[in-house]
């Protein structure tokens, strides 16, 4: 039988990549075939995170936000029942998400040992990572924390909450922003 001519066809392709992130967050070494998911994958595309996890490394999890930035493709990111600490960063980096009714996101400032040495060179270390810590946290948390959430972290320490319905109700205000800016 032949296609009526009336009748255009198309057949479309694109990659949806399927990632699951349910451990720790590593050292960046670790995530050689995310960073190159993230670098090859077209506007076509989809990377989808299915992401549960405590958190873990600043610098791993800055790194894997940079490259997600880079990223032509569309990232979703699934919040699983634990997206906490550097977690809930690599969540917010993302250009969609799906939200369970188990879904929960932690925010806090950064966990660090101040070292050990001279006390002038702990001072330094001290004043250089609550530097990065504050600059990194305010970068990142822009238009999903309030200005009292921002007090709360980074001069009372609180780690803050958000469950299903808080982040249903966050997300698309967080994403109106990310667009306005």
């Amino acid at each position: 039988m032949q296609p009526s001519i009336n009748i255009l066809i198309k057949q479309l392709t694109y990659t949806q990549y399927v990632v699951p992130m349910t451990r720790p967050i590593g050292e960046i070494d670790g995530y050689g075939e995310l960073t190159q998911i993230f670098a090859n994958a077209t506007a076509k595309d989809e990377v989808h995170i299915q992401l549960s996890s405590p958190g873990g490394s600043l610098e791993t999890c800055d790194y894997l936000c940079r490259r997600m930035d880079e990223c032509e493709a569309t990232i979703v990111v699934e919040i699983g029942l634990t997206c906490a600490s550097a977690a809930s960063a690599i969540a917010l980096h993302a250009d969609e998400w799906v939200i369970h009714d188990s879904s929960t996101m932690m925010v806090h400032a950064c966990s660090y040992s101040p070292g050990y040495g001279k006390e002038s060179d702990v001072r330094l270390s001290v004043a250089y990572t609550e530097r990065v810590n504050r600059e990194w946290v305010e970068r990142t948390y822009a238009g999903f924390l309030t200005d009292e959430e921002f007090v709360d972290i980074l001069d009372n320490g609180k780690d803050l909450y958000f469950f299903a319905d808080d982040l249903r109700e966050r997300l698309p205000k967080y994403a109106k922003y990310r667009a306005e800016r």
